[in-house]
Formats: structure tokens, sequence, C-alpha cells
């Protein structure tokens, strides 16, 4: 297997506008011979059937879906189908792969898409994209930099990916007598909050601060505090986990404090995300503070308002966690949600012709808000949501649409402007080709330092010991 990475920052971006413009390099590998759709002087009009297998993409059932495939072929000019497994997505699509069905579009993550492209199961689409003007255009040129795999990309875009943010329930935080824009961006800060929530409320089983202590995106907003970064990076020419180093030691033991208090709550071990956004939930009350994507801060709140609960009950507000020793922040942006291209997909151009509707105004509308007639109706310029589309939250595979410019014409969910403001302090994490053992090798290790059943000096030891010999890090 040859090695690859998804590059991204300075690096990938100058490599990506080599490839683009096509200065330093040559024509991409097996980009196909008919011209793209928007690829220049005598470029076809893409026609025929693109066939997608998509995962979160299209309507919620069987009949929306049918109605998303129908508005996608109408905008398109193209006969689009699509193929949405009911569960077990990546093991189904696998299968398809190996069994030699052909699609034109496949969903993938990130993880995914590295390793197809490792088995030489996707097309390299560099110079196609570098040809459209709507993909090379309307797409923040550092999101295809941190899809660039040794110069090349081999997928477009099903949506923009925020980012992890704290969120927090500015009722209880006002009953405590806090207001949530002056709380002190530190360890102490938080702590002191943690503290004044916990006095203030006197629900049984109620704990200020949730983390899944499991999933290493959650710890972020916290670790930035000493400078440190989650993932698996190379510092002075060896691969280094920031959280099982000496710095990381003040923070582990932060957390135990919070844990030995009574402020962290000790589900934390076990719960699962969906555990932990049930307890922010306006139906539940049981925590007061998480860390958890964007989208899902305006899922909460539009949820509270559709039950009837008004932003003067219940609000979830955002903040970007504590600041770095230089004064900034460090919060983790999603890996990419991709549509990539197979490297035996029959219609190409067809595959690029949707890359690029998606792009779009328009094609960010049907992926968000949904179809219309469906989840909305429109009169001249204005939009009405429907029932059914106040209950599918606009989404329908992108609630933050790739197109750079996008505006939502019925506005985002409450809450998730405020929080998307914060992505100048997010970025991407590298990509591990094994993320899940990752994730759990840190979070067992964070465990047994927070419940204390190792101290943070021999935790981090054992942490950075067991990820040299898993071959995430060099020792």
């Amino acid at each position: 297997m040859k090695k690859t990475k998804v590059l991204s920052g300075m690096l990938a971006g100058c490599m990506l506008m080599s490839a683009l413009t096509g200065c330093g390099g040559g024509s991409s590998a097996d980009s196909g011979s008919t011209p793209s759709a928007s690829g220049g002087d005598a470029a076809a009009t893409p026609t025929g059937t693109v066939r997608i297998m998509s995962n979160v993409t299209g309507g919620k059932d069987d009949a929306e879906m049918k109605l998303f495939s129908e508005a996608l072929s109408k905008a398109t000019g193209l006969t689009i189908e699509i193929e949405k497994p009911a569960s077990d997505y990546n093991k189904v699509l696998m299968q398809k792969l190996q069994g030699g069905e052909e699609y034109d579009l496949i969903y993938c993550g990130a993880n995914e898409y590295v390793q197809l492209i490792d088995q030489g199961a996707l097309l390299d689409i560099t110079d196609r994209v570098k040809n459209s003007e709507i993909l090379s255009n309307n797409i923040d040129p550092q999101e295809w930099a941190d899809i660039t795999v040794d110069g090349k990309v081999y997928a477009g875009f099903n949506k923009k990916e925020v980012h992890r943010v704290v969120q927090l329930n500015r009722q209880m935080l006002e009953a405590a007598g806090i207001d949530y824009t002056k709380i002190e961006p530190t360890l102490d800060g938080y702590y002191k909050v943690f503290k004044a929530l916990k006095e203030n409320n006197t629900t049984k089983d109620f704990y200020p601060f949730n983390c899944v202590l499991s999933e290493s995106y959650d710890l972020q907003p916290w670790f930035a505090s000493a400078g440190l970064s989650n993932g698996v990076r190379e510092v002075n020419g060896k691969k280094t986990c920031a959280y099982a180093t000496e710095e990381a030691i003040p923070v582990w033991e932060w957390f135990k404090k919070l844990y030995d208090e009574g402020l962290l709550d000790p589900s934390s071990f076990v719960d699962q995300t969906k555990d932990m956004r049930a307890k922010m939930e306006a139906s539940s009350l049981k925590t007061a503070v998480c860390v958890d994507w964007a989208a899902w801060l305006g899922l909460h709140n539009s949820n509270a308002l559709a039950g009837g609960i008004s932003q003067d009950q219940y609000e979830i507000v955002s903040l970007p966690g504590t600041q770095t020793p230089d004064g900034s922040y460090k919060l983790v942006k999603g890996s990419a949600s991709l549509f990539a291209v197979p490297a035996n997909a029959k219609n190409v151009d067809g595959a690029i012709k949707v890359l690029e509707y998606f792009a779009t105004q328009e094609g960010g509308e049907l992926l968000s808000i949904g179809m219309e007639g469906n989840d909305y109706t429109k009169e001249g310029s204005a939009y009405t949501q429907t029932e059914t589309g106040k209950a599918h939250g606009n989404d329908h595979g992108a609630p933050v649409p790739i197109f750079k410019d996008f505006v939502n014409p019925l506005g985002y969910n409450p809450g998730v402007e405020e929080a998307l403001a914060l992505g100048q302090y997010a970025s991407v994490d590298p990509s591990l080709a094994d993320e899940d053992t990752y994730k759990k090798t840190v979070g067992k290790w964070g465990i047994k330092m927070v419940k204390g059943e190792v101290s943070a000096a021999d935790g981090v030891k054992g942490l950075s010991d067991e990820l040299a010999t898993l071959g995430f890090t060099d020792k």
C-alpha cells in the first residue's frame, strides 16, 4: 500500500494551486478523455444517467428520496438514480465496490476517502476541478487543500464541515448570575462557572459539565489552554500525540478535579454522543455545558421552539473554550464529507455536473432546506417552511452547504450563525487510517487519569507508550 495522507495548511494549498493551474505538473493520470461539463472550449452538456451511492444525502424516506432525485434530475438535466442503504453504509458500499458494481458518485468520509485512494478505487479528477469555473471559484481553496492527497483530488463535496464548539445553556447560566459572554476563557474560569452552576441547581442527577471522554474530539477546547492540539502530528521529525505529553498533565488534572468535586457527569466515562445530547435537550436539562458540533446547537434550539418552548425559557449558546497561551483558540473542524468518483464510473461528466450543482446557491438550497412543495413553498423571493420542513431541521445532507457565498433563505437555526463565526479558530485534525483505535486509546487512558486509577504523569506515559506500540507515534 502506498503511503498517503490528507494534506492541509500552506503546503497543501501550494500543491493544490499548482495542480489547479497546471504549473509545475503534468496532466492528471486517468482523468478521462471526455471533456468536463464546464471544462472549456467545446465541452458538451452532460447527458445520461448518474448513479449515486448516498448515506446522509437526500430524502428522509423512500417517497422523499424520489422527490430529491427528481429535483436533482430537473436541475442538472440528467437522470439521477440514488441508492441509500438502510443501515451499515460503509459495509454495503465496500461490498458493492468489491463486487464491481458501477456508480458515478459515492458518498464517503475522509478516512474512507484515503483508504479508497490507496486501493486505487477512485478516479483522479484534479484536471476536471481545474477546468470547472464553478468548482474552482465557488468553493474556498482551503476546502480543496484539506482533501488533496499527494497533490491530487478524487472527490467533490457533500457539504461544508463545521466545527465543535463549547455549548452552554444560557438560562442556567443566568440563573447562576453568569453572563456567558464574560466567562474567563481559562480552565479556572470554567471551573468557577461549573461550581456556580452546581450550587444553583438542585435537580437530581444534574451535572454542570458532560464530556464524552471516549471521543477525543470533545477535549480540544480544554487542551487549547496548554496550546495543545488533538491528533497525531509531526514535531521535530517525530510523530507525536500532544495529549500524551508532559504539557498535557495540568489539563488531565483539571478534568480529575471536576470529577472529584461532582462537576463532571460520571456518565462521561460511558456516555455516547447521543446520550450527552439528550441531557442537553430542553426536555431533560441534566447538564449545562458540553462540546458538540455547531449544527447541533441549532437543532437543540429549533427542536425546543418546535415544541412550544420559547428562547426566554431555553437557549443554547456557544463559546470557543479556553484561550491558548498566544491569545487564540483551538477548535476541531469535521473531516470532509465527500462525493468521490469511482475509478469505474461510466458517466464522469455527469458526476462532475452534480458536484458543480452542489456548489451553487440552488444546489445548496436542495441539500439544506430541501424540496420546494415538500419542505417549503416559494412566492416570488419569499420562502415559507412547511411543517415537514421544520421537522427536517434544514438538513437534507448539508445543513451548511459547500458554496462559499451560500445564503440560507430561511435563515439558519437559532444560534448557528454565532457558532459558525467561531470557525476562524477551527482546523481539521490530520487524517488517521484507524482513527477509531486512536480515539479509544486516548479515551481509555483519559478515563484512567480522570478516575484517579493512575496519576496524570503515569497516564500520559502509558498513553504515549501504547500509541507508539500501536504505530500511531514514534518513541
